[in-house]
């Protein structure tokens, strides 16, 4: 009788887990990354300045569901208050940014450590609408933090997101950030080519990228 008692109790315990999982993924909304995607850092030399591009740019980002249907968005908690945030994680590989030279792409490659940390990573933390939501077909601006981990190191950083609607339940989020490489532990590269002064990279680079997520 206690067997049968404890077993019909494991059995409640794992149904009531099961319903308060299911239920917890019914309040959010997920979109993931589509082609499309576009993602440009650009940097000085004491030569000329550069840029490296990539077309790669993975992750998800997840909401609750009247993200998707309130245009004003303000019976969306996560983007409204900060009782709550949204969920994304955006990631990049470093080895699919080419600047249209190998030997540039392979010192990029080293200065940040690409073997050992493949990916650019960015988690998000908050994102709450900057402003009025304008009308529809507007871009939508957002304060955003989170962390950004390049080359092995993490640091928070804050940044002005815009999102736009597009057909067919896409949204395209766009961002820029200035970066200093020094502060990811990266050292400016300062290739020797023959025949020519040592060059010298400057330190504070820019990234851009054009994200389009979809829902499923």
């Amino acid at each position: 009788m206690k067997t049968n008692l404890l077993n019909w109790s494991l059995n409640l315990a794992a149904a009531v887990a099961l319903t308060a999982s299911l239920n917890a993924a019914d309040d959010f909304i997920r979109y993931v990354a589509r082609p499309g995607a576009t993602v440009t850092i650009n940097g000085t030399s004491s030569i000329h300045d550069w840029e490296v591009e990539g077309k790669i740019v993975g992750g998800y980002f997840k909401v609750e569901p009247e993200f998707a249907t309130d245009l004003s968005l303000k019976s969306v908690p996560s983007v409204t208050t900060k009782e709550k945030n949204p969920e994304a994680i955006i990631s990049i590989p470093i080895r699919s940014l080419k600047s249209g030279k190998d030997a540039m792409d392979r010192i990029m490659q080293e200065a940040m450590k690409a073997e050992e940390n493949p990916m650019i990573k960015f988690t998000l933390k908050e994102m709450i609408v900057k402003g009025d939501v304008p009308a529809e077909g507007s871009p939508v601006k957002f304060d955003a933090k989170g962390d950004l981990a390049v080359s092995g190191e993490t640091k928070p950083v804050e940044l002005v997101l815009t999102m736009e609607r597009k057909p067919n339940k896409m949204l395209v989020f766009k961002g820029e950030q200035k970066l200093k490489m020094t502060d990811f532990g990266i050292t400016p590269p300062a290739p020797k080519i023959p025949g020519m002064d040592m060059i010298k990279t400057g330190d504070d680079v820019t990234i851009k990228f054009e994200w389009p997520v979809q829902t499923r």
